[in-house]
């Protein structure tokens, strides 16, 4: 049996585990819509190793941050395949550092409309902000770099980019530390609601 891993917060990432929660396999689909990729390149992903959809016993995917688009493509995916008697779990990208062990630290990425979302963390409390384009010098200028993590240099935009003078990757270490990071998963039953940047009902305006 196989966990199908899928995370569509910016690029599509697809993953295949296996019952140590070893990689068989993981591919990043850079700058792709995730509605022309994520069936297909599943279907191929199964195809290569020999397996099909009932070969399949858990579906994991990443809840967000992320804009309401990409992220309810995989969960739609995902919850064709619960129909299924698949299991489906969730976490968030910020919870990835602190899973491995990291006891403090920022997690960052862009938002919209010029925002940028901030998870800070210890060991005793955490909290999200949304920062405006224009606070983004100032509030990182605060902050030690060193301690900063981002998904992958696709969660950037320029401006980000060019101020953040170091930052490490959410998005490596998912692929160095599956173990770790799927145990906690499975262990805690993680199944988290999906968070959007944008309320749905500001995403999808009716034009009058």
């Amino acid at each position: 049996m196989a966990i199908l891993f899928i995370d569509s917060t910016y690029d599509i990432t697809l993953g295949l585990l296996n019952e140590d929660l070893e990689w068989i396999d993981l591919k990043t689909f850079k700058e792709q819509k995730a509605s022309s990729i994520i069936q297909k390149e599943t279907y191929h992903l199964l195809e290569k190793f020999g397996l099909n959809l009932k070969s399949i016993q858990k579906i994991i995917t990443v809840a967000g941050p992320g804009f309401y688009t990409g992220l309810r493509l995989s969960e739609g995916f995902a919850d064709v395949l619960t129909f299924s008697g698949i299991h489906h779990h969730s976490f968030f990208t910020y919870s990835l550092p602190k899973m491995t062990g990291v006891k403090q630290g920022v997690w960052m990425t862009k938002a919209y409309r010029g925002e940028y979302f901030f998870h800070t963390w210890n060991e005793t409390s955490s909290k999200n902000e949304l920062i405006a384009s224009k606070e983004l010098s100032h509030y990182l200028a605060d902050l030690d770099h060193n301690s900063v993590f981002i998904h992958s240099l696709s969660a950037l935009d320029d401006l980000s980019r060019n101020l953040l003078k170091t930052s490490h990757s959410t998005l490596e270490l998912l692929r160095n530390h599956p173990q770790i990071v799927f145990r906690h998963v499975l262990l805690h039953n993680f199944k988290e609601e999906s968070y959007y940047f944008r309320a749905p009902e500001d995403e999808f305006k009716v034009s009058l």
